[in-house]
């Protein structure tokens, strides 16, 4: 796995939240909370668009047989 390295300015009192709340929550730091942040934003994006092809395949695989619909699911 390739590690990035970013940097990230914010005003003082949302550092102080962010700081106050990852030790709150058990992080080890203010990087572990933002990526752990970031992961959950990241995912619940995947997953509602996962879920949205899914409908849309269910949808589409009524209106046709089945051939059709693997050869659609296959164009992906």
């Amino acid at each position: 796995m390739s590690l990035k390295q970013i940097s990230v300015t914010m005003p003082a009192n949302l550092f102080k939240a962010s700081k106050d709340y990852s030790e709150e929550y058990g992080y080890k730091n203010i990087q572990e909370f933002i990526l752990d942040e970031i992961r959950k934003k990241v995912m619940a994006k995947r997953i509602a668009r996962y879920e949205q092809i899914e409908a849309e395949m269910d949808r589409e695989a009524k209106a046709m047989g089945k051939k059709e619909a693997i050869a659609f699911l296959e164009g992906l």
